[in-house]
């Protein structure tokens, strides 16, 4: 290596230092760096509440739509509908979580086997999935709206599985 091959690398560096900070004074003139005065969106609230208020005035109609809109996609509602991603619902409330047969649960969501799913926990489940069992495999981001949840859960309360019959125990 001689002496003007140094100067060479030594310039490059030198021009290519000075471009990056021209470029840098002059980002940071045209874009400023302050936040907004009024934000462009709010994140829902995702504080739990009490679900106890909502029910006596929960739409099993809008709770229908929303359960056959949403939770279709990956859940069946009826015993012999299993294939889907998710759990068949039939039954899931009163039903202790993460413990329907022949379903593969996340190790997230079986931490909460000991526990029963009644309204309280499935409000608080499909209000955020991955904030109630994190970790969870579910990719449902969750309804914020208090109201639609109880609308959901009312549909829920309806998808009873069949009782055995005396003699056979098999599902009548």
């Amino acid at each position: 290596m001689d002496g003007r091959f140094l100067n060479r690398v030594a310039v490059s560096v030198l021009i290519s230092v000075v471009a990056m900070g021209g470029a840098l004074v002059a980002a940071r003139s045209i874009v400023p760096d302050t936040a907004p005065a009024a934000p462009v969106f709010r994140l829902p609230d995702l504080r739990a509440v009490s679900i106890e208020p909502y029910m006596p005035r929960a739409s099993l109609a809008h709770g229908t739509l929303l359960a056959g809109h949403i939770c279709a996609q990956c859940h069946g509602f009826a015993l012999g509908s299993e294939g889907n991603a998710g759990p068949v619902l039939a039954g899931v409330v009163g039903r202790n979580i993460a413990t329907l047969p022949g379903y593969a649960y996340s190790a997230a969501l079986r931490l909460h086997a000991v526990q029963i799913w009644d309204d309280q926990k499935l409000s608080d489940w499909l209000m955020a999935p991955v904030r109630y069992a994190p970790g969870t495999r579910m990719s449902f981001a969750g309804l914020s709206d208090p109201q639609d949840r109880a609308d959901v859960i009312s549909y829920l309360h309806t998808l009873h599985t069949p009782a055995p019959t005396p003699i056979t125990g098999a599902p009548r």
